[in-house]
């Protein structure tokens, strides 16, 4: 096996339900990575600067593909953003507080993530730990002076693969595509973004190919990750669906199933070809 770069997708991944993981192993597992030259990625829909608060120690030897691809990091340095159009969400905006007005918004800017004051309590409260820096505004618009990465959208748990099958059909022409792993959440992101034209970007930085790449995930927006690396692991608590598109299982992210992957092929020296 000549795995060069590491990438692991976050929530539901590398994460435990209660936002955790194993840091001792961790440690020592990134000590060898540094010391044998390989790269670890943090794959995620997330923002950048929300990612980086369970890495204080190791954030600026890392890299990131944040934005479901849309915010590239190395080291603490920007190589890539993409957005989309002031139009493109002023015009999704539009369509969803009209067609379905009981719908969360969320803007998510390079300066700062945008929500409605009239947003209730109990979704601020959930999103608060997902965006550290958030500004309140009476209205969505106009559309806040900002440059966007995503526009994620809560709606009722029924309704997810609904409006995500309208949003790819009726805003193609806005060149935005809707992910989801369902539960409610959509994140609308410019089409031609996502996690495995981020990663395909760093390993074309690096020089490596798809051969050397290892990939961790267990939701949608993981799908093309999954196709793009020769090692890729669904966990055991991802949908059959996307089981299928792995070529390998990981124990669920309640079992710290990536770090103990990793400790399998890494620090006991064994192989998974």
């Amino acid at each position: 096996m000549t795995v060069k770069v590491i990438a692991t997708d976050m929530d539901g991944t590398f994460l435990t339900d209660s936002k955790t993981y194993d840091k001792d192993l961790f440690e020592r597992l990134f000590d060898h990575f540094l010391e044998e030259g390989i790269k670890f990625v943090v794959a995620s829909g997330n923002q950048y600067r929300q990612i980086i608060k369970q890495f204080p120690k190791h954030k600026h030897l890392m890299s990131f593909v944040a934005e479901n691809g849309g915010h590239i990091v190395e080291n603490g340095k920007t190589l890539q953003e993409e957005f989309e159009t002031t139009e493109a969400v002023s015009a999704l905006v539009n369509y969803i507080e009209k067609k379905y007005p009981d719908t969360i918004i969320n803007l998510a800017g390079k300066a700062s993530s945008y929500l409605p004051k009239s947003t209730p309590i109990k979704a601020k409260n959930m999103l608060q730990y997902y965006l550290p820096v958030l500004k309140y505004v009476d209205n969505l618009h106009p559309i806040p002076d900002d440059d966007f990465f995503k526009v994620t959208l809560l709606v009722r748990d029924e309704l997810t693969f609904q409006v995500r099958d309208e949003i790819n059909t009726l805003f193609e022409k806005y060149e935005l595509t809707a992910t989801s792993s369902g539960f409610g959440c959509i994140d609308v992101i410019p089409s031609h973004v996502h996690k495995g034209t981020g990663l395909d970007f760093l390993l074309n930085h690096w020089g490596y190919g798809p051969e050397n790449l290892m990939v961790f995930g267990d939701g949608g927006n993981d799908i093309e990750m999954m196709k793009l690396a020769k090692y890729s692991f669904a966990m055991s608590n991802a949908p059959q669906a996307i089981k299928d598109i792995a070529s390998y299982q990981a124990p669920s992210n309640q079992e710290n199933g990536v770090l103990r992957v990793l400790s399998d092929y890494f620090l006991k020296g064994e192989d998974c070809d």
